[in-house]
């Protein structure tokens, strides 16, 4: 299993995974690449190959602070996605909140919110 963050950080498959995923540019030197490998690989434990290996943060909170009365937009214009998008999109918040990522909230609880996007990538 490469999906080892948690129990064998060093696993030499998934090292090998992680610097197999990992793009280094062709206008370093050969001693350059071999440098940027070696530091992948001596940090693999800050490296995760799914979402399921990212250790969630309970040393930090994140706070914002706005003037009293300041009001947001709580109504979405959210263009409409294609069902293989929503399919997507759908997997990918439960995967969030299934991890702890991510949480419901009720309606009404709701201070401010804005459309999703979905960027497609380049590979």
């Amino acid at each position: 299993n490469l999906y080892s963050r948690h129990a064998d950080p060093f696993k030499p498959e998934k090292v090998a995974e992680i610097l197999q995923q990992i793009k280094i540019s062709e206008d370093l030197s050969p001693d350059q690449r071999e440098q940027v490998h070696a530091l992948c690989a001596e940090f693999a434990d800050t490296f995760a190959l799914a979402v399921s290996e990212v250790f969630p943060v309970d040393f930090k909170m994140f706070t914002l602070t706005f003037p009293e009365g300041t009001r947001f937009n709580t109504k979405v214009n959210q263009r409409p996605l294609t069902p293989p998008q929503r399919a997507f999109l759908y997997d990918r918040l439960n995967e969030l909140e299934s991890m702890g990522i991510i949480r419901r909230i009720a309606p009404e609880d709701v201070k401010a919110a804005s459309p999703t996007v979905l960027a497609q990538k380049a590979h």
